[in-house]
């Protein structure tokens, strides 16, 4: 008989999600968490993809207008996504949260499974899961536990500054979703740093719009 590995205590144990949403957004101009993509803000499209992927759903950095999540407040405003997971990861130990996932407020293509399969792939040796697509690792899209957080406290104390640096200090698991083929360049963790990548986001967008109307038409029936 074949276990599922997530049949164990772990497997119900709620997990806190976090939208990282505390960035200066200096190569895209202005805030890039609210700005609009298919006529959507970039950090409602990103909660309406994980809001039912986890138990609670929260943002950190800063409050956005017409967002209405807790947000947990950087020690370190705009100092990046490490300093931010520090933040988070203590407000949840704090609560004797043990789950926490991470997702970045400029990729909102993310997996509609992104949440159960780092769980599926977050052993009990492993500090965190994290997201690969293509052999290229995501970090901000994770699955953390909150033990970590010695071992993360440890590494940015010794002048580690990002998310990559972090994980040399942990026991990183993976999980790979070089299966999915959904958003701009067939990649779904597709990240928007600047105006062109919004222009080929909202360019995958109206193809896709497109192809789905094609679809929904079915074929010309001539007479």
């Amino acid at each position: 008989m074949v276990h599922d590995p997530l049949e164990n205590a772990e497997r119900n144990a709620p997990v806190l999600g976090v939208i990282l949403a505390g960035g200066a957004s200096r190569r895209y101009g202005h805030d890039k968490a609210m700005a609009r993509l298919g006529g959507i803000t970039m950090v409602q499209r990103v909660a309406s993809q994980v809001a039912g992927q986890v138990s609670t759903l929260t943002t950190s950095g800063a409050g956005r207008q017409g967002l209405n999540l807790h947000v947990i407040p950087d020690a370190v405003p705009h100092g990046g996504p490490l300093p931010a997971l520090l933040s988070i990861l203590t407000w949840a130990n704090e609560r004797k949260l043990e789950l926490v996932a991470t997702f970045s407020c400029d990729t909102p293509f993310l997996p509609s499974d992104l949440v159960i399969r780092l769980r599926r792939a977050l052993g009990p040796d492993c500090d965190c899961a994290v997201a690969l697509h293509g052999g290229a690792a995501h970090p901000t899209c994770a699955l953390w536990k909150t033990s970590s957080l010695p071992k993360i406290q440890a590494a940015f104390e010794s002048g580690i500054r990002s998310l990559h640096g972090a994980l040399a200090h942990l026991k990183a698991c993976s999980a790979d979703f070089s299966d999915l083929g959904d958003g701009p360049g067939g990649d779904p963790f597709f990240n928007i740093n600047s105006q062109s990548d919004m222009a080929e986001a909202q360019a995958w967008i109206d193809r896709m719009s497109g192809a789905s109307n094609v679809r929904t038409a079915g074929p010309m029936v001539c007479s």
